[in-house]
């Protein structure tokens, strides 16, 4: 199991969300597993998923991209405390170790939580100067 937070400005926990053996897709729209109210983020902007003992991120052809430890990609591999931007939307990945057999459900919050990437990730960051409002 993992959790995928959303972080504030100043970098505290606005919103978290489990990641089980189920994909989860974020996104903007309704059609998401998850809705971030971030008019940046496509639609469907990316999605995680379980495979064996790792978590895996897979961009889902988004105008403006998604971004793990500052690198633009297309998938990969997540590692425990990863920073996910998209949009103008700021992530914590953190991984729990646990068997692979184990099967739990994505929370999914309501909120209309919206927020920007912390100062100190944005002036590293190249997306930041990419974002603009997705289809």
């Amino acid at each position: 199991m993992a959790d995928l937070c959303l972080l504030t400005e100043n970098g505290a926990v606005a919103q978290r969300w489990e990641v089980g053996d189920q994909p989860v897709a974020f996104g903007r729209d309704e059609t998401a597993d998850v809705t971030i109210h971030d008019d940046t983020l496509s639609r469907r902007h990316f999605l995680i998923w379980r495979e064996g003992d790792s978590f895996l991120i897979k961009d889902l052809n988004s105008q403006n991209g998604t971004w793990v430890d500052g690198q633009r990609t297309r998938e990969t591999t997540l590692r425990h405390d990863v920073c996910i931007a998209a949009g103008r939307t700021l992530f914590m990945f953190s991984e729990h170790r646990l068997p692979a057999s184990t099967v739990t459900k994505p929370v999914v919050a309501s909120s209309d939580t919206a927020v920007g990437i912390p100062a100190a990730f944005a002036a590293s960051a190249p997306h930041e100067a990419l974002a603009r409002p997705a289809d």
